[in-house]
């Protein structure tokens, strides 16, 4: 068929006097060719192919692609092309990615644009933010740190609860730590824990503890234009692409996290082949020295006096300490996972907290229940009373004792229960209580006391409070079962 290209040649040679005979020879076409579209004056007119001529490869896995993508996302194209070849596809990679394109109904991909770093002159922080991820409690949010080389592409993804400074501080260091040195730069977004304003002219007024990091470790503040991410592109286009990954590495092989020093720990595990290659071998050699790690620098560090409540604040949030700290001045530091409380007095560690957000508090039963058993009736009205009912088996127990003629007192009974926890676990309590409601006696302390005390206590009750830092033990719950009413 005709080119455009040609058909405008035909009409301007035949303008310039040119016969047709000439216009089909310059031109190599046919003479009866010119003649046809100049008489008729119209372009050529390209109807779109209906059928292919190619054998149609993917035929056979298309149900399979579709399959995949409905329980992986945000599978990409390379990953679909390896699994597919895996059962037989012949095809080429073109082929997948703009079939997943067509079932997705997607718009074309976003263009980078490749950068040339120095080795050892910067790396690129950011947080993925509000990453959901199967734990055995049930899903989380978490916030996932990522540090990358930019020069040698070497990256580690950490997972924390929260994106405070601690938690950014905390990424930044144990990338430093895992590459054994320091670059030269830190490129980074605005993180509010880091800069309290951006000027007009630039330049930032950093927060006091982020101007202390930049002391401290003497590197380079290379922080990204406020909306403009892809100042640090390389980071923004890897974090998503590692992040999705390792969401398809998680689902694929059926991992739930235990804890976040599990998923961690499976986060280093799935990015340390990053730090083998030859370009991270070589860069590493270009890296400053890591000054060690400094509380001071790395977390936040407040002093407060214990409340009358025996509370300490820190942030917004409140943390419990003894009876005996009450009034004395104490050092909270506040790292990305716990909280410690120290009196400042003795310099003695008096608490040691799981850390929580903002706002919300921190109550240890072993700390309060003294003080309520001493005023019991406190419990009624008491603003954080929820604590004292930590498994719903707890809270049957208390209202079955508040029902019962025989118990005069059922809030300090109660509590003699729960101040159990300074000789036993939590867990071997609610055991205890479960079986006492099963056997459907007379719920007393006493029994309770007896069963968990006595010299007939089954032993290796597991705790399933503390499951993820010891070897599970195989219960004998042998003594327990004689409570149980034949037929229950």
């Amino acid at each position: 068929m005709l080119s455009m290209y040609k058909f405008s040649q035909i009409r301007k040679l035949h303008k310039g006097g040119d016969t047709h005979s000439e216009i089909a020879r310059k031109l190599n076409i046919e003479r009866r060719t010119v003649s046809k579209y100049l008489k008729s004056n119209t372009p050529p007119q390209y109807k779109p192919r209906v059928t292919s001529g190619k054998e149609d490869l993917l035929k056979d896995f298309r149900i399979n692609i579709k399959d995949k993508i409905a329980l992986l996302p945000k599978w990409s194209g390379e990953e679909a092309y390896a699994w597919l070849k895996g059962i037989g596809y012949k095809g080429s990679l073109r082929t997948v990615e703009r079939e997943i394109q067509i079932i997705r109904g997607e718009k074309p991909k976003e263009r980078f644009f490749d950068q040339e770093y120095l080795p050892g002159a910067q790396c690129q922080v950011d947080f993925k933010e509000e990453v959901v991820l199967p734990f055995l409690d049930g899903d989380k949010t978490v916030q996932i740190h990522f540090a990358t080389l930019p020069h040698s592409n070497a990256c580690v993804m950490k997972g924390y609860p929260q994106k405070t400074y601690e938690c950014f501080m905390d990424g930044v260091h144990s990338f430093f730590e895992v590459i054994g040195g320091m670059p030269r730069a830190l490129r980074f977004d605005n993180l509010s824990p880091c800069v309290n304003k951006v000027l007009a002219n630039g330049k930032r007024i950093y927060t006091k503890h982020f101007e202390a990091a930049i002391m401290y470790y003497d590197f380079e503040t290379l922080p990204c234009s406020p909306g403009k991410g892809n100042e640090k592109g390389d980071v923004e286009r890897d974090i998503r692409t590692h992040t999705r990954q390792f969401h398809n590495f998680i689902k694929l092989n059926g991992i739930t996290f235990e804890s976040f020093k599990h998923l961690n720990q499976i986060l280093f595990e799935y990015f340390e082949k990053t730090l083998r290659s030859e370009e991270f071998l070589n860069e590493v050699k270009h890296l400053n020295i890591l000054p060690p790690r400094d509380e001071d620098v790395l977390c936040r560090v407040e002093e407060n006096n214990a409340s009358p409540f025996g509370t300490v604040k820190f942030g917004k949030s409140l943390y419990t300490v003894p009876d005996e700290v009450i009034g004395v001045k104490c050092r909270v530091v506040g790292s990305p996972f716990e909280v410690r409380i120290t009196r400042l007095d003795t310099n003695q560690l008096i608490a040691t907290h799981r850390r929580v957000a903002d706002g919300k508090n921190e109550i240890k039963l072993e700390h309060i229940i003294k003080s309520l058993l001493r005023k019991p009736r406190a419990m009624i009205n008491w603003a954080h009373k929820d604590v004292l009912f930590p498994d719903p088996l707890l809270k049957k127990y208390y209202d079955k004792l508040k029902k019962s003629d025989q118990v005069p007192g059922p809030e300090k009974e109660y509590l003699n229960v729960l101040n159990l926890i300074h000789y036993v676990t939590l867990n071997e309590i609610i055991v205890a209580v479960d079986l006492v409601l099963q056997a459907e006696k007379h719920h007393s302390f006493e029994e309770i006391k007896s069963l968990l005390m006595n010299e007939h206590r089954p032993e290796n009750v597991y705790d399933i409070a503390s499951k993820f830092n010891q070897e599970p033990i195989i219960t004998n719950l042998k003594d327990y079962d004689l409570l149980i009413p034949i037929g229950g």
